[in-house]
């Protein structure tokens, strides 16, 4: 579904953490945001700016 509307699929990790598992939630938070940095702006982004100018530069 992801790559259907054009969004990576590496921008949605799902992994069971325990509470008891402090250190463990710590490292998979800090390598899901390294993988999220790689990746860059997500382009959903990209496509609500530009139907926000679309919106504004079509006569009323």
């Amino acid at each position: 579904m992801l790559d259907f509307t054009g969004i990576e699929k590496e921008r949605l990790r799902a992994r069971w953490v325990s509470s008891a598992e402090a250190p463990e939630f710590v490292e998979e938070v800090n390598a899901f945001i390294d993988t999220l940095k790689e990746l860059g702006p997500s382009p959903l982004k990209a496509a609500v700016e530009a139907k926000k100018e679309e919106q504004k530069e079509a006569p009323a």
